[in-house]
């Protein structure tokens, strides 16, 4: 806590004064019953209490507390400069904005947003109204899995049918109500742009495609051929739509690479979180191996790959010597050109490490 860090885990915690309802405000005293700061409480989480300030005389959490705290994080993404040429941005990154438990993405004119503790729930109506003064979005849905009762509209209308997005040139339609995380992948945007500048007169394999966001910016980059593996019938049904002219495989992506003998000049490998918990981590090291180790078996002498593990267990150096070992049993040389991880309106705090969830290589096949 010295540290400030913002979570306190169930083991750190000696004992509970009273019986505080989940999403409680309480304090935090060390093992001298000095106050250390004041924090949302859940009895049901490993995360026991999420904090949200510190110090010996620790200000409530009120609603002009609240008001600075999203306008702020609403105000530097708007005019930052590596953040123009999209209408697709995450406004709030949770413990990153100092707002633990809030997750809020714009798309066009429309936000999507997590409540993921019962402390953010509690407030799901200040944190609408003020969505909405400082927004200026047309309407904002409350996804189903954080929401008591069930997904709704916060405030305003959200269309039923999927919402188009443009982002640095790229178009994407995006269900917002339905889809996966909030509805798109924000997190890649950068990596999209990268791969649209290595794409051209290249034959481009997209796995885990979902709605095409790597597909989209393949054709974007003049890629000759296109090949989008993605299972999930409904996300198929969004990537058609979204990259028309790309070759879509309804398979398994594991059984593709498998099965097929074609060879890419360009790979994209997002797989999703192998690892959700500590105790995955071997088993998720074993699966991306498994998976990179045949995605590299499919690509020419000189291509490039993008791969990428989606769970802070499963960081940056560890990731690399996860690629290093997929390489080594494929037989195949590579390089590393460049880390690779989420654009700016995602950032991590340092006190906060645990938010760096996303990271990634750009390989280069020798």
């Amino acid at each position: 806590m010295l540290r400030r860090h913002p979570w306190v885990l169930s083991g750190s915690v000696a004992s509970v004064r009273g019986s505080p309802e989940a999403g409680a405000e309480v304090l935090i005293l060390d093992e001298r019953g000095r106050t250390l700061g004041i924090g949302d409480y859940d009895p049901e989480s490993q995360i026991r209490v999420r904090m949200l300030a510190f110090g010996a005389e620790p200000l409530p959490p009120d609603e002009a507390w609240l008001e600075q705290r999203i306008a702020s994080a609403l105000e530097w993404r708007r005019s930052h400069a590596l953040l123009q040429g999209t209408d697709a941005l995450r406004l709030i990154h949770a413990e990153a904005d100092g707002l633990p438990g809030l997750t809020v993405d714009r798309y066009a004119d429309w936000l999507s947003i997590k409540l993921g503790t019962p402390g953010m729930r509690r407030r799901a109506p200040l944190v609408a109204r003020l969505l909405e003064k400082y927004s200026g979005a047309k309407g904002a849905w409350l996804r189903g899995d954080d929401a008591p009762g069930g997904a709704r509209s916060l405030f305003g209308e959200v269309p039923d049918q999927p919402v188009e997005i443009d982002e640095r040139g790229r178009r994407y339609l995006v269900n917002i109500k339905q889809g996966q995380k909030t509805g798109f992948y924000l997190d890649q945007r950068d990596a999209r742009d990268l791969f649209a500048s290595l794409a051209n007169g290249a034959r481009v394999l997209d796995l885990f495609a979902y709605t095409g966001g790597f597909s989209v910016a393949a054709a974007q980059g003049g890629a000759a051929e296109v090949v989008a593996v993605e299972s999930s019938a409904r996300a198929r049904a969004l990537l058609a739509s979204n990259a028309p002219n790309a070759e879509i495989r309804g398979e398994d992506v594991g059984e593709y690479l498998r099965s097929s003998g074609d060879r890419f000049d360009l790979i994209a490998a997002d797989p999703p979180p192998y690892a959700r918990r500590k105790r995955d981590v071997e088993h998720a090291c074993r699966a991306y191996k498994d998976l990179l180790l045949h995605a590299l078996a499919r690509a020419n002498p000189g291509a490039h790959v993008l791969c990428f593990s989606c769970s802070h267990h499963v960081g940056g150096e560890l990731f690399r010597k996860v690629v290093t070992g997929a390489a080594a049993d494929a037989q195949v040389e590579i390089q590393f050109l460049s880390a690779l991880a989420a654009p700016p309106d995602h950032p991590v705090s340092a006190l906060h490490p645990q938010g760096e969830y996303l990271s990634g290589w750009l390989l280069r096949v020798c």
